[in-house]
């Protein structure tokens, strides 16, 4: 992911996303940047530690807490689509239209047994 700290005093993310410093302590950027596909959180820790200091703002617990907690649902959420493609193609030949539900045990196991999995018994929930 592409970022820059700008002369105008922003931090620009994708050469158009910009935050100003003003705003940097606001909300929970981490949060809400982890919903986007196109962020690597890893080079969004760095980018915003970048700003912090440009903005002349002291890192603190908090922070971490935030990206933590944002990196770790960014995984889970990352984790639950890995699942559901593999389920898709695999169990499926990729015809379902639609995967947007948790992987419930029985993916799981079609995935594990490479069963073909057209079977009425299967739960599909939605999150």
């Amino acid at each position: 992911m592409k970022w820059e700290i700008t002369e105008t005093k922003q931090l620009l993310l994708e050469g158009n996303y910009s935050i100003s410093f003003k705003v940097l302590k606001s909300q929970n950027w981490f949060r809400h940047l982890s919903e986007k596909d196109w962020v690597d959180m890893p080079d969004l820790l760095l980018a915003f530690m970048a700003a912090y200091d440009a903005a002349g703002l002291k890192l603190d617990k908090d922070f971490f807490r935030h990206y933590k907690k944002a990196f770790f649902e960014r995984a889970e959420d990352d984790y639950v689509v890995a699942i559901n493609d593999a389920w898709n193609e695999r169990c499926y030949d990729n015809k379902l239209l639609m995967n947007a539900f948790s992987p419930s045990k029985l993916c799981i196991d079609a995935l594990i047994s490479h069963k073909k999995t057209h079977d009425s018994k299967l739960k599909v929930t939605y999150s």
